[in-house]
């Protein structure tokens, strides 16, 4: 769920209310239209693939270009996925889930395996996101239902549709970044500024409100033309997290 407001005709807003305390649009449908677009910088050439935390969302970028958007259920606060910069690895198509110890513990029902089929947790196709003794994946699942969310043990997981669309699409070896955006400022065709302010689930509390402002304030004083985007930094520049093995 966003907090989602138009602000290009309103002369003085309180922020915290803003993002906190407005009457929100719950966008309960999917399309470009109405899903804000990260401040990334993706590489120029070949793919590269963003997956917004706060969002639950995952964008491909092919030469530079914003070509899909996915929704995502993403690691819960206690089984986190691991921010920074990855790889895109292997595929595997009808995988076999090998249950890790700790969800076998969790589990307490004594399987170890479940095999390929309808049942299968990791749906039709596991792709690896980054260094295998991660542990992590981009994968459908078996519980469409759960998507978009923040459920996981730490992997990516898809609607089984798109997770095999996504697996034919990327190449192996194209960089992935996971990062965490609190907020994002997009404009409509109508040259309506619309501040989108999303769930912090990790609690990094790194939304960047002074910047935030300023690019507020400026884009009051100077219209944007929709050809033009604004790119904004609408969160805190820091290191992000260090992948534990």
């Amino acid at each position: 769920m966003i907090c989602r407001k138009p602000i290009g005709h309103t002369p003085y807003f309180d922020m915290n209310k803003t993002i906190c305390r407005t009457a929100a649009l719950l966008i309960s449908g999917f399309s470009y239209a109405n899903t804000v677009i990260p401040d990334v910088s993706p590489v120029a050439q070949g793919q590269h693939v963003f997956i917004n935390i706060p969002q639950q969302r995952l964008f491909l970028y092919t030469d530079g270009k914003l070509t899909k958007v996915y929704p995502v259920a993403v690691g819960r606060a206690m089984t986190q996925t691991n921010l920074g910069e990855h790889k895109i690895g292997a595929k595997a198509y009808n995988p076999v889930w090998y249950i890790p110890k700790s969800i076998q513990k969790e589990r307490g029902d004594g399987v170890k395996t479940i095999a390929a089929g309808p049942d299968n947790p990791l749906g039709p196709v596991f792709v690896r996101l980054g260094d295998p003794k991660l542990g992590l994946g981009i994968h459908g699942t078996n519980a469409p239902a759960s998507v978009p969310g923040v459920r996981s043990h730490g992997c990516v997981r898809m609607k089984s549709p798109d997770a095999l669309e996504f697996a034919k699409t990327i190449a192996s070896g194209s960089p992935a970044s996971v990062i965490y955006q609190m907020a994002g400022l997009n404009e409509d065709a109508d040259r309506n500024l619309w501040l989108a302010a999303f769930r912090d689930p990790y609690g990094k509390n790194n939304l960047d409100i002074a910047s935030l402002k300023k690019v507020l304030r400026n884009g009051q004083k100077h219209r944007v033309k929709p050809s033009r985007p604004r790119k904004s930094m609408l969160y805190s520049k820091t290191a992000p997290d260090r992948p534990s093995a």
